[in-house]
């Protein structure tokens, strides 16, 4: 669309070609055979493991919110939206509800089964709520995604029963989106409803990307690698050690809203997409090659989770599933790289405690009976 409108851009066939070189993958990693026990085997300690998630991701969401507040009743949400990171604790609480509690719920619907039933409600509704009071437009679109992702990764296809429920699911968060759309300054007069999703959801999902595609911003040189750029700016930005950098979303934002680079000034994020922030980082064939090697990936990522034979295998599958989503559709691989870097190590030690707890209640109650 954007090609039409505007013409084309170095680079622009890529982009338009992703899906299909992701699928090409995605075919190409269908054929890989996964060991494991399949989906209606048992994965180790897989309930006291959630039971254990579910804990710490609740009391790290709660803590969250209350050190921030909920954007959604904020009557400056467009802005306090984007400041979850002032939660502080390492930014452990924001990881928690940004990344944390999807995961978890994509980890539990895909694996759930009858002793898991009450625990993989829990964290779906947690995820929910908190996505509503992030206060993003699409927050209940993100629901849908993932939930639909989850169950159809648990029995291979969705029914006809359950795509109406996606149906219904959909429509639902359409008109959320319009309901709180409503409450955006930037979107008084712009229109609503249905034309609005329509065009956010194609020509304005990209048009950060283009934009980026057009003309390199202003400090990339023509030799560098944004993910390695993107890197050191962000690993400095977090340890305190260069926190005045700019990372490459930032710098094609300054562009697309034409915000000056300097101190105070707010950088609303953009999506410039996953296409071409490869194109950014990696040869253009590499770029290709990558795109390809994504979809193995997912491929091989879901039938590991269909299969998960202990905890540690069924996080690190859902992590990847969801870091290559995101990445896909949002670009910024360092910062995914860092942020889930921090997340699985939140979620494999909140699921080792629970291991660990289980095991011990279970010996006491062996070594109780013995004395009885």
């Amino acid at each position: 669309m954007l090609v039409r409108e505007r013409g084309y851009v170095p680079g622009g066939w890529l982009v338009i070609v992703a899906p299909a070189l992701f699928l090409f993958g995605v075919a190409l990693g269908a054929g890989r055979r996964i060991p494991g026990p399949g989906a209606d085997g048992r994965t180790a300690n897989l309930r006291p493991a959630l039971v254990a998630m579910a804990w710490v991701l609740g009391a790290l969401a709660i803590i969250h919110f209350s050190s921030v507040g909920v954007p959604l009743f904020s009557s400056s949400i467009e802005t306090s939206r984007f400041d979850v990171g002032s939660s502080g604790l390492g930014g452990f609480p924001s990881r928690a509800v940004l990344y944390g509690l999807p995961i978890a719920a994509l980890g539990a619907l895909a694996t759930h089964r009858a002793e898991t039933h009450r625990v993989t409600v829990a964290l779906w509704l947690m995820f929910t709520v908190t996505q509503v009071f992030l206060g993003f437009k699409g927050g209940l679109v993100e629901v849908v995604l993932i939930t639909t992702l989850g169950v159809a990764i648990r029995f291979g296809r969705l029914s006809f029963r359950q795509l109406r429920w996606v149906g219904l699911g959909g429509l639902v968060a359409g008109g959320y989106i319009t309901l709180v759309g409503t409450r955006y300054q930037t979107l008084a007069g712009g229109g609503s409803g249905l034309d609005y999703i329509l065009r956010r959801s194609t020509s304005d999902a990209i048009i950060a990307g283009y934009t980026a595609l057009t003309a390199r911003p202003v400090g990339i040189p023509a030799d560098s690698s944004v993910f390695l750029r993107d890197f050191g700016v962000l690993l400095g930005r977090y340890l305190g050690t260069a926190p005045e950098g700019h990372s490459f979303d930032e710098l094609v934002s300054a562009v697309v809203t034409g915000t000056p680079l300097q101190r105070g000034a707010f950088l609303v994020p953009v999506t410039v997409g996953g296409p071409v922030y490869l194109l950014y980082s990696v040869p253009v064939i590499l770029a290709a090659l990558i795109l390809i090697a994504i979809g193995v990936v997912w491929s091989v990522s879901i039938r590991r989770l269909q299969r998960a034979s202990s905890v540690t295998s069924l996080v690190t599958a859902a992590v990847v599933l969801y870091a290559l989503r995101v990445f896909l559709m949002n670009g910024n691989g360092a910062y995914l790289l860092i942020n889930l870097g921090f997340t699985s190590f939140l979620l494999l030690s909140s699921a080792g405690i629970g291991v660990v707890l289980h095991s011990q209640r279970l010996a006491h109650q062996v070594s109780a009976a013995r004395i009885r």
